[in-house]
């Protein structure tokens, strides 16, 4: 199949999420913002948050230099490769989740100093390592921004999710879809629901990414400029007692150009127990899950997705 069928899919726009006022400390601003992510988390289980304080300048420089990555030698990038205790490089097709291995090929990060990091050796790409450790930080310091946000809109106080984001399990991802044709049935990365909390991931020139609707149907992401599409894991999902969706998503590459994405996963810690909050359960809406300790459900979803990989 030739561009991964052309034309199938319609464009839509995700909800809005200003940060502006809730950023700027005002109480009442917090709480309509929290009502919105509520209403956009029940009905789409994505949003687009604008007005994030996040320098533009800086995603444009991640992007340059995930491009830079990507265009080292396969022999350089495989020599730090992502294994069972680190982090690091897995190459085209490393990942498989359907029938066929994904058209992509991505680096993985985790918290800065941590001994499961790996980077290309300096001389090979200059900055690299900075500018990565740079953008994770910013990234890390939105997904706290988000939190009370997310709290207040499970019906809890707005503090209730920060004792298990301190510190989060964040992993940054800097992944390439090549140009190129693909088999019947074969994505960018395949159908699949986020395995944690939130993702972020910032606006690109290049489009690809589709979300499944409530009816089945998929549309592809009108993006807003600048902006952070952000959706919801399976956590957050059973967090909330399923009244929040995580919504199955794909991407591919229609362009004949490169394709590159940056999504930044904000977890919780792995020792986190995610049981339904009281917000979320009612009369109507009775507890649907007991209770699970997050890294026993990070591990399986790394095991159905890199057969060489375990997290740690």
């Amino acid at each position: 199949m030739t561009g991964y069928g052309r034309g199938m899919t319609t464009q839509r726009r995700l909800p809005i999420l200003d940060l502006s006022q809730h950023r700027a400390g005002d109480p009442a601003s917090t709480r309509a913002a929290a009502e919105q992510l509520r209403t956009a988390l029940t009905e789409v289980g994505f949003v687009s948050v604008v007005g994030h304080g996040v320098a533009w300048a800086q995603v444009t420089e991640i992007y340059r230099m995930a491009a830079e990555y990507h265009r080292l030698p396969h022999a350089t990038k495989i020599d730090h490769a992502m294994g069972p205790t680190t982090m690091g490089y897995v190459p085209l097709g490393g990942a498989k989740q359907g029938e066929f291995p994904a058209l992509n090929a991505a680096f993985f990060m985790g918290r800065p100093g941590s001994r499961r990091n790996q980077f290309p050796p300096p001389k090979d790409l200059p900055g690299f390592e900075q500018t990565v450790v740079a953008y994770y930080r910013t990234m890390d310091a939105l997904g706290h921004q988000l939190l009370p946000l997310y709290s207040l809109a499970a019906g809890m106080a707005a503090d209730h999710f920060d004792q298990f984001f301190d510190p989060a399990l964040a992993t940054l991802r800097l992944t390439h879809y090549p140009p190129g044709d693909a088999a019947e049935g074969q994505w960018g990365i395949d159908p699949h629901c986020d395995a944690g909390y939130l993702t972020l991931l910032p606006s690109n020139p290049v489009a690809g990414l589709e979300v499944q609707a409530a009816s089945g149907e998929w549309f592809a992401v009108e993006q807003e400029p600048q902006s952070f599409v952000v959706n919801a894991g399976d956590t957050l999902r059973r967090w909330s007692n399923d009244r929040f969706l995580s919504t199955r998503h794909r991407a591919r590459n229609e362009s004949r150009t490169n394709r590159y994405a940056i999504p930044f996963f904000f977890d919780p810690r792995v020792d986190s127990v995610i049981d339904p909050v009281a917000g979320c359960i009612d009369a109507g809406h009775p507890k649907r899950h007991e209770p699970l300790v997050y890294r026993d459900h990070l591990t399986a979803f790394m095991r159905r997705g890199y057969a060489a990989t375990r997290p740690q």
